[in-house]
């Protein structure tokens, strides 16, 4: 798995849903990745992280092979 880094810009999921996506502004490339995750599971995760403001916060992140969020850590700015 490849580690990439970037700014969170959006969460788009339904709590019906079991899928969200998170929007990832890319850096240093600069493109906004849409990242399939788990929906509740991730939600879970970004609050325990950052509480009630995820959006603006800086992560490192990676994909498995089928290009789903595996896992993500805040990073230091």
């Amino acid at each position: 798995m490849t580690t990439r880094s970037g700014q969170i810009v959006g969460f788009y999921g339904s709590m019906g849903s079991g899928l969200a996506t998170l929007a990832i502004s890319v850096e240093p490339q600069g493109y906004i990745a849409h990242v399939p995750c788990e929906n509740a599971p991730t939600v879970r995760a970004l609050r325990d992280a950052f509480g009630d403001k995820v959006i603006g916060q800086e992560i490192e992140f990676e994909l498995d092979t089928l290009g789903v969020l595996a896992s993500f850590i805040p990073r230091e700015v």
